[in-house]
């Protein structure tokens, strides 16, 4: 299908135009290489953090929870300077830039010795290891908000330009390029989530810091250096300042006409709506809202001029299908919230040194597997699963569930959220058995014989709690929002996992405080056999339990899904869904 496409296009003479399928590979190549230096560097970061400069495990995870929520909190006003100001391209070239910046920070911080604390070995004696200072935090802390810069601009970005470059095919012909453009960019993550996790993670360990951060840096200036050389290639669409207008209009007016009396039926006002628009009168939910866009409480008075309690200036009004996009916001906000807890499931900081306290070996000849790598089982059982549910999974749970998705996506998301807790459970019972088995043998954290493969199950279900929850969040935003906020539906994904991230902060510090209080040994200790990690893992599924029923809740409030109205998107006049 693709190779007939690409024929298909280059006969119609869309090569030779702007945009299209030539400017796809400089677009993708930078997205690959980011995410390769993005993903390496995340997964196995907590070990320079704890090796390098000193920080307990404690306090490196926590710091990367942070650097995690800001990463993904950036995005957000990103994609507002890119919609409404900058456009995309300028957007993504600057956060490449910063991307690249903050990696030779990072790098820096390995190659110059004074940009640490001296050397110490952690893993003998932490006590003796001095802690970092002010200025050696200040190298980290500078790569950290540039690469947080850098992903505010590419995450919310780089997946929409790439499709702008097809906005000038026709639309029936659009849409199929589309779908193949989404499989190969989200195709091309996947690859570089696996090329990260070997190769990547493998120089890291083996090779050393200094060249284990300068292959991240340097790719990182190939990405930025392969997207600006296909700039006169792109199409480049400016910002345009409607974007979120019409939410905005509709808390205005809903605030200035809040003493507005409302009809005891919604179907007995008079509404200000677009010409030949569809949708006349708002709906029932949300009712308070009604107000923004109600001219009259009674359909005799439709002047809105003969009554105390009518609105005769239109200025002060905005229109009936404003007030439904900001409904259609207001009402996902608490699936929204349930869903914070998928980023505990995601981030799995400590499953890397609970791999170094395992035994890594595979094969005859003894190759020890880097303890970042493990997480390519998160991926690939994600891959698996994402790859197999359209075409097998789905048409066996449609005989069962009669939905011709096989689930909805209420479902799904409720399905990553028990996968999520469930990957903590797992997480607890083989730390548990890790620690038991270590000290059985009177050896220290290295001296466990437990294999690291039993790490497997939790990632493995980490990856299914995203196949499940993260697509399903994505598909349930994107489907109940109306297309007008497509980017707000991406923004509030951000969000969630930047939120989650906070979260997990901020339960790391107070776990980390409260169980070591009075003398007693904290639950995140340095040594993993002094401290009770299994604890840790089992509190973050007991509170993914009550998470899953207030997320049960939640889904009953909503109601039913796909129950939408329809109205005249405003500038083009085309029906939308909301």
């Amino acid at each position: 299908m693709e190779h007939s496409l690409v024929a298909e296009a280059e006969a119609q003479g869309f090569f030779k135009a702007k945009g299209g399928f030539r400017a796809l590979p400089f677009i993708i190549s930078n997205e690959i290489l980011e995410k390769v230096a993005g993903f390496g560097l995340n997964i196995n970061f907590i070990t320079y953090l704890n090796m390098q400069y000193h920080l307990s495990h404690a306090n490196a995870g926590s710091l990367l929870f942070v650097w995690g929520a800001v990463s993904n909190f950036a995005p957000i006003p990103g994609a507002v300077i890119a919609d409404m100001y900058l456009g995309r391209f300028i957007v993504v070239a600057i956060g490449s830039i910063a991307c690249f910046v903050g990696m030779v920070f990072l790098w820096l911080s390995a190659m110059i010795p004074g940009a640490r604390p001296p050397p110490c070995d952690m893993r003998a004696s932490p006590e003796l290891c001095a802690p970092p200072e002010a200025r050696h935090m200040a190298w980290l802390l500078a790569g950290f908000v540039f690469l947080s810069v850098g992903a505010g601009g590419v995450r919310p970005c780089s997946m929409a330009f790439g499709a702008d470059q097809f906005s000038r095919h026709p639309k029936e012909r659009r849409s199929r390029i589309l779908q193949v453009y989404f499989n190969a960019y989200y195709g091309s993550i996947g690859v570089a989530f696996m090329v990260a996790v070997t190769v990547v993670v493998y120089v890291q360990d083996n090779l050393g810091w200094k060249v284990g951060l300068a292959v991240p840096t340097c790719l990182m200036l190939l990405s930025a250096a392969s997207f600006l050389l296909g700039s006169g290639l792109y199409i480049k669409d400016r910002g345009s300042k409607r974007m979120f207008a019409g939410i905005g209009a509709a808390v205005a007016a809903a605030v200035r006409n809040r003493r507005a009396w409302l009809p005891a039926k919604t179907e007995d006002g008079v509404y200000h709506h677009l010409k030949d628009c569809k949708l006349t009168v708002p709906t029932d939910r949300l009712r308070f809202l009604n107000k923004a866009c109600m001219i009259s409480n009674t359909k005799e008075d439709k002047s809105g001029s003969g009554g105390a309690d009518s609105i005769s200036d239109r200025g002060r009004l905005c229109t009936v299908d404003q007030v439904e996009q900001l409904k259609s916001a207001i009402r996902v906000m608490p699936i929204w919230s349930s869903t914070i807890f998928l980023a505990q499931a995601m981030n799995q900081y400590f499953a890397v040194p609970q791999a170094d306290a395992m035994d890594r070996r595979v094969g005859a000849g003894g190759f020890r597997v880097p303890s970042g790598t493990f997480a390519v089982f998160n991926m690939l059982t994600m891959s698996l699963w994402s790859g197999c549910y359209d075409r097998w999974t789905a048409p066996a749970l449609r005989r069962l569930t009669g939905n011709p998705r096989g689930l909805t996506m209420k479902q799904r998301i409720g399905g990553g959220l028990v996968f999520g807790t469930a990957a903590m459970a797992a997480a607890a019972v083989v730390e548990a058995a890790r620690r038991r088995q270590a000290l059985g043998g009177g050896g220290g954290a290295g001296g466990s014989a437990m294999s690291a493969f039993w790490l497997v199950p939790q990632y493995a279900l980490a990856g299914l709690a995203e196949a499940f929850g993260v697509i399903g969040v994505i598909e349930f935003f994107y489907t109940e929002l109306p297309k007008s906020m497509a980017s707000f539906s991406m923004a509030l994904l951000y969000m969630a996992l930047g939120a989650g991230s906070l979260v997990g902060s901020l339960i790391i510090k107070v776990v980390h405080e409260a169980s070591g209080r009075g003398g007693r040994t904290s639950w995140l200790a340095e040594d993993l056999n002094a401290g009770r990690y299994d604890y840790y893992y089992w509190l973050l599924a007991g509170l993914g339990a009550v998470n899953f029923v207030y997320f049960l809740w939640c889904g009953w409030a909503y109601g039913e899904e796909g129950q939408n109205v329809e109205w005249e998107d405003e500038g083009e006049g085309e029906t939308t869904i909301a």
